[in-house]
């Protein structure tokens, strides 16, 4: 094992979440350290939106009526949902947070 995957998995990675993503990285090639780097990018680009549709859905409850609440509402929702189903949320959220430990260190 090296010396990056030991610092993966002190971060909170489980081996089957390491074997996971050397799976794809065989697959479609790419490096460990790359593969980390681009999932904390998708998280937090995912939280980006999140923050995005919780103020819009905020600016909706302030400033429109009633129905336009409700359907706002159901499609900040809906693009929520699309937004993390397309990346594995645990994975990336560990990713992020051991990028920003590995920065704050």
């Amino acid at each position: 094992m090296i010396e990056f995957e030991k610092e993966l998995i002190e971060s909170g990675f489980t081996t089957r979440e390491l074997s996971y993503l050397k799976k794809n990285i065989d697959r479609y090639g790419s490096s460990l350290q790359r593969v980390v780097m681009e999932l904390s990018n998708r998280f937090r680009v995912v939280m980006g939106i999140t923050l995005v549709a919780t103020v819009v859905f905020i600016a909706l409850i302030a400033f429109a009526a009633r129905h336009n609440i409700i359907s706002g509402g159901v499609s900040l929702v809906i693009v929520s949902l699309i937004a993390w189903f397309f990346q594995p949320p645990v994975i990336t959220y560990k990713a992020w947070r051991f990028q920003t430990q590995r920065i704050s260190s």
